[in-house]
């Protein structure tokens, strides 16, 4: 009697908790699976006639008449499963950027990698604001303002003069020039 009830107790297990029995990956699966994407069909008939479509598999198996085309063709199709992102080939990382291309907001720029010269370029304008800060136009069209200004003391830049703008942290990006040791952190305008 006791063997009865651990075996009775074990097949009600199987039944209860299917995630418990072995995994199979066969057509009853697939089935299933094909069933569960006709649930977004809200009209009762067309969504029996999914479920129907859905069954062919089974029907091809077992050698039953298939379901008419119009049954199987209203079964969703099944998602895509994508390969591991490993698996997917990348476009090359370019060093530079070319002129006209627009720079690369980065938090870390070092950590990331990406610590190459964004944009480089010549001075088409440069102007003062209020503050002494510099608000510069580059021959590419790009506009940058100056964020570290130094109170008393005016960076004197010319047009014509060749810069180079890379990434810097918190957002800000560093201006420096051909011949100069300084950099001066700049934010993009426009």
């Amino acid at each position: 009697m006791k063997a009865y009830i651990s075996l009775l107790s074990i097949v009600s297990l199987g039944v209860l908790f299917p995630a418990l029995q072995p995994a199979r990956a066969d057509t009853r699966d697939d089935v299933w699976a094909a069933m569960q994407r006709c649930q977004s069909i809200p009209d009762d008939r067309t969504w029996l006639d999914c479920t129907y479509g859905a069954k062919q598999p089974m029907r091809a198996k077992l050698g039953l008449p298939p379901a008419s085309d119009y049954q199987q063709r209203l079964v969703p199709p099944a998602p895509r499963v994508l390969p591991p992102a490993t698996a997917r080939a990348l476009p090359p990382r370019p060093d530079r950027l070319e002129s006209t291309a627009l720079p690369r907001k980065s938090f870390m720029p070092g950590l990331s990698g990406n610590a190459g010269p964004n944009t480089i370029s010549a001075l088409a304008q440069v102007q003062y604001d209020s503050r002494g800060a510099f608000v510069v136009t580059l021959e590419n069209g790009q506009v940058w303002r100056q964020v570290n200004v130094e109170i008393g003391r005016k960076i004197a830049l010319r047009a014509g003069a060749r810069v180079t703008i890379t990434p810097g942290v918190m957002w800000t990006y560093d201006l420096k020039t051909d011949g100069d040791t300084r950099s001066y952190k700049v934010q993009r305008q426009s």
